[in-house]
């Protein structure tokens, strides 16, 4: 029996009911599906920017300037540009009863120039500017380098008058010096050291002899002094100082220098624990480290790290570890009787603070530095934010310039450097809320935000400074000599490395001639009392024996 027309409509209606609902189900399957691929395409194109934003930041490092100094006018020109396009804007855009554009711009900060002289022209005062920009002309060489004097005589056919019938012989009226450098020829000698054997003629017996030096060394300290002053300060390898000495026609294999090198570590030890106490000492440290490469027995390399503790510009002491964790900080630091350590936001400084009671103080260094390569995401934020830091590092500037006092500094730092670092760190988090997280300029942000608690400490710690290059400075001397010596031997070899590297970077941030330092201290050591062994750190020799030594000339 044929259905009705009714039963016919009805189940037509349900058929397209099905496939409507299909369609929708369909349909809401595809939307969920686009959300994804547009959640997936926008995690891919921050991917993509940081990509980007890190190979620039490679390219900058391979073949740019890695200097993040910004030139103050070009900066200030920059914010003004940006200032004057958003007053042209707000001026298409104004609306009655609205101030002045003018009202709304921050007028940068204009340098205070000197008082002109009404007695000199304006092109003489422009030409005094900018001689004082950029000296010029030759200097002098000091005045403790040896001056040989050498005669050059005139002609005795050329020494008469030309001009009187019986050519009288010219008379000296004056003369004319030139210095210049001469670098005298390489020079060795071999002491032959001869002790007499005095002994009674009658019984022969109770020989005696002079007091021996230590003769399991084939060079004297001049000599032992100059390899480690090559190695550890000018990035001289062992085996380039070998190849110096073969071309003078002296053997000398690199493992003797490598036993000569490992030879003072041992006898300057006693030397870096006494730096290592003084710097435990002071109220405030400042630390950092670098890899270097470490060989293993086998001939496999590992990764270790030299950590280097030490006080703003002074004294600096580093200490090998095989790794980057907290064990490194924790057995250095331990009694120590600072109360502030200055670092980076590395992870392996953060257990440390609460395990020694230590209060961060961070660095403003490594906040620029995020910020600066991330400047293509926003850059007038971006300028905003580093011309305000630039008044911050003007202000330390100023106060180095006056040789302030502690409590002086600390005073200019509250009245003038404390509303501009508040005004930073507002701008900081108004701009994070404006930026995607993920992003670089985020990411920069948020690491700000993060260690600006830490950085206010130096408002508040005269010791303190504004950021950790100091200590940054004193690892240059690592880096650049393990693009030449490449590792270290094992965990003995990185330790001896760390002594001497200790010393001669210690004797460069004192201005303490490294070469007549460390030759001085070697002789002196096996007599010299441990209770007085400050007197041979670099800053103790300075004030102690320094004067009392002329500087010996290294054989290189």
């Amino acid at each position: 029996m044929s259905a009705t027309p009714e039963e016919r409509l009805a189940e037509e209606n349900r058929r397209l009911r099905q496939e409507n609902e299909a369609l929708e189900s369909k349909a809401q399957a595809l939307q969920s599906e686009k959300q994804a691929l547009e959640t997936q395409l926008q995690e891919l194109e921050t991917i993509r920017r940081n990509l980007e934003h890190t190979v620039a930041v490679y390219k900058r490092c391979l073949f740019g300037s890695r200097s993040e100094k910004i030139d103050p006018k070009q900066l200030e020109a920059r914010i003004a540009q940006a200032a004057a396009e958003a007053r042209e804007q707000l001026a298409q855009e104004k609306r009655p009863g609205d101030p002045p554009p003018e009202a709304e711009e921050e007028q940068p900060e204009e340098k205070p120039d000197s008082p002109a002289d009404p007695a000199v022209p304006a092109a003489d005062q422009e030409k005094q500017k900018k001689r004082k920009a950029r000296p010029h002309g030759r200097r002098g060489f000091p005045a403790h380098l040896t001056r040989r004097r050498i005669e050059h005589p005139v002609d005795p056919a050329k020494a008469v008058c030309a001009c009187c019938p019986d050519h009288p012989p010219l008379v000296q009226v004056g003369e004319d010096t030139c210095e210049k450098l001469v670098k005298l020829p390489v020079q060795y000698e071999v002491h032959v050291h001869v002790y007499p054997q005095m002994a009674c003629q009658r019984c022969h017996e109770g020989v005696t002899s002079a007091p021996r030096q230590d003769n399991s060394l084939k060079a004297d300290v001049s000599v032992i002094a100059d390899v480690v002053v090559k190695k550890y300060l000018e990035h001289q390898p062992l085996y380039r100082q070998q190849q110096a000495f073969d071309r003078l026609e002296i053997p000398i294999t690199r493992q003797t220098l490598c036993d000569w090198t490992g030879w003072c570590s041992d006898q300057v030890e006693p030397v870096v624990k006494a730096m290592a106490e003084y710097i435990c000492a002071q109220p405030l440290i400042q630390s950092d480290e670098t890899p270097v490469r470490m060989q293993l027995a086998n001939g496999q390399m590992e990764t270790a790290r030299l950590f280097a503790y030490g006080l703003p510009w002074a004294e600096v002491v580093f200490d090998f570890r095989t790794d980057k964790s907290q064990e490194g900080p924790k057995d250095f630091l331990q009694g120590t009787k600072a109360r502030f350590l200055q670092t980076d936001g590395g992870s392996c400084y953060v257990p440390v603070f609460e395990a020694l009671e230590l209060l961060h103080v961070a660095c403003m260094a490594h906040i620029r530095r995020d910020l600066f390569e991330a400047r293509a995401d926003a850059p007038l934020a971006v300028d905003l934010l580093l011309a305000a830091l630039q008044k911050l590092y003007r202000i330390e500037s100023r106060a180095k310039a006056l040789g302030l006092s502690l409590e002086a500094r600390l005073q200019l730092r509250q009245q003038e450097a404390r509303p501009i670092f508040m005004e930073v760190g507002q701008l900081i988090a108004t701009l994070r809320n404006d930026v995607l997280p993920k992003s670089p300029l985020g990411q920069a942000l948020k690491y700000a935000e993060n260690q600006w608690p830490a950085m206010a400490r130096y408002l508040e710690v005269a010791h303190a400074e504004l950021d950790n290059n100091s200590i940054e400075h004193s690892l240059r001397a690592v880096v650049l000599g393990r693009r030449n010596w490449l590792h270290v031997g094992q965990e003995a070899g990185g330790e001896k490395a760390a002594n001497l590297f200790s010393l001669m970077i210690t004797c460069r941030r004192l201005k303490v001639e490294p070469y007549a330092y460390l030759h001085d201290i070697l002789r002196r050591l096996p007599s010299h009392p441990n209770k007085d062994i400050w007197q041979l750190t670099p800053r103790g020799w300075k004030e102690t024996f320094a004067s009392k030594n002329p500087s010996p000339t290294a054989s290189g």
